[in-house]
Order: structure tokens, then sequence, then C-alpha cells
């Protein structure tokens, strides 16, 4: 007994471990928001991109005018501390000033490989906001 007790406080943590570096992994990309149609399941596109890196940094862009002017809203830094969820820690925003130097936890389920479902409550609101992200494919040219 006393050795599948040492075996699960060892190997367990090293499963957990495992699966919050995954969804890291998953995480990494990016994300183009979207917002469930009304009348079907159809996804609109919204001109929102959030770029997720590897090295634990984010930042979220948007398209304002047809010119294809795009405007940084926010950046920061990110950690994934379970296999769904994640903080991140606001660097800039133009959106929300008051978001610089706070931290977001943000609540994610994959729906599959590329739709990302995220709520969080912003520090200070009253009520969870709530986003749906696709990713973005990107053929990178060959070398």
């Amino acid at each position: 007994m006393k050795r599948i007790l040492l075996f699960l406080a060892l190997f367990l943590p090293l499963c957990l471990g495992a699966e919050t570096v995954n969804n890291k992994a998953k995480l990494v990309g990016v994300w183009q928001q979207v917002q469930k149609s009304t009348t079907d399941s159809h996804l609109m596109l919204l001109p929102v991109w959030k770029v997720i890196q590897a090295d634990g940094s984010f930042c979220t862009f948007l398209i304002a005018n047809q010119s294809g002017m795009s405007i940084l809203t926010n950046q920061g830094t990110y950690q994934v501390t379970s296999d769904s969820t994640c903080v991140e820690a606001v660097k800039g925003s133009i959106t929300d000033p008051e978001l610089i130097g706070k931290f977001n936890t943000l609540t994610f389920h994959f729906v599959s490989d590329d739709l990302l479902e995220v709520s969080y409550r912003i520090p200070g609101a009253s009520r969870d906001g709530h986003e749906t992200w696709r990713r973005v494919k990107l053929e990178l040219p060959a070398e």
C-alpha cells in the first residue's frame, strides 16, 4: 500500500504538470475573436486578434479601418496555472488603462483544437466577460 501511495505522490503531480504544459502549448498561436450568430451556429469573425507566444507574452490588436491600420490594444505576460486557467499580467492597455499592472485570471475551455472559449472577470467588474477565439492557420513561407 505504501508503494502505491508513494507512486501516486510522485507520478500524479507529473501528470498534472504535463497537462498544464500541454495546454500552454495549445494556447500558443494567433487567435481571431469570433462571435456566435444568434440565428444559427455560424461564427462571425471580429477584427480582433490575440497573439500568444511560447515565451509567456501576449498582445491583442485590432484592425481599425478598411485601410488596414492596426492598433495594439493590450499586452503583457501570462502563466498557465492549471489545465483550464491562466493569469495575465497586463503591462499595457488602451482599452482599459486601469488594468495596467493588474492580474486577470482567465478560465479557458478548448471546444476543439482551433476553437477556444474564455471567461474572466476584470478586477472591479460586477460580472464575467466571455469571449470565443478561433485559431488562425498561418502558412509559413518555405526556406
